[in-house]
């Protein structure tokens, strides 16, 4: 079938209309599209462990996206819309490859140092099993604003990663963890 006598506006008329063959159609028509884009970003960030399938996989995600929030009355080509959804997901995907990649490094770390500075704190050699306790109750205690906070920085981000995850300014990730501080220290010694 030849795609460029196809119609775009006409087939995503009939996708959202229901229909499975004219989505089978788009997909196929910009598949050397989405492909080339995920080539161009596979080159460029070989190295944070990706396959190429992965952003393959990633572009007709974001190819699908363009697809159901296509707007025609915003006077944009939905040949142009569509890459640049898809561009816009790829470089959120690797920017998530690139946190994830550093948090990595940094978690083995950064849980040692919390450990460490648990048991300076609790004067004990190893975790003592009520300390872990106080943790678990801790994060499930905590509301969701405070234990995905908790949560980030147990694992390793920093300020202003979690600040850029929550979408929230730096300040308040650190007045919620000078809150969590608090209690934890407060409930740390009842236990010890």
């Amino acid at each position: 079938m030849n795609y460029k006598n196809v119609n775009d506006y006409e087939v995503l008329y009939m996708i959202r209309e229901n229909s499975d063959d004219a989505r089978d159609i788009m997909f196929e028509k910009y598949f050397p599209i989405i492909k080339k884009i995920a080539s161009k970003f596979y080159l460029i960030n070989k190295d944070l462990g990706a396959d190429f399938d992965d952003y393959v996989q990633e572009g007709l995600i974001a190819f699908n996206r363009a697809i159901l929030t296509y707007d025609e009355k915003k006077n944009v080509l939905f040949y142009t819309y569509a890459p640049n959804v898809i561009n816009k997901h790829l470089l959120s995907f690797v920017r998530n490859l690139k946190v994830e990649k550093h948090t990595i490094l940094s978690r083995s770390l950064h849980n040692e140092e919390i450990l460490h500075n648990v048991k300076d704190y609790a004067s004990f050699d190893y975790m003592d099993k009520s300390i872990e306790e106080e943790f678990v109750k801790l994060k499930y205690s905590l509301d969701y604003k405070f234990s995905t906070v908790f949560e980030l920085r147990f694992n390793g981000f920093t300020y202003k990663e979690i600040a850029c995850l929550l979408d929230i300014p730096v300040s308040t990730v650190q007045s919620r963890l000078a809150k969590i501080k608090k209690i934890l220290h407060d409930n740390l010694q009842k236990v010890i």
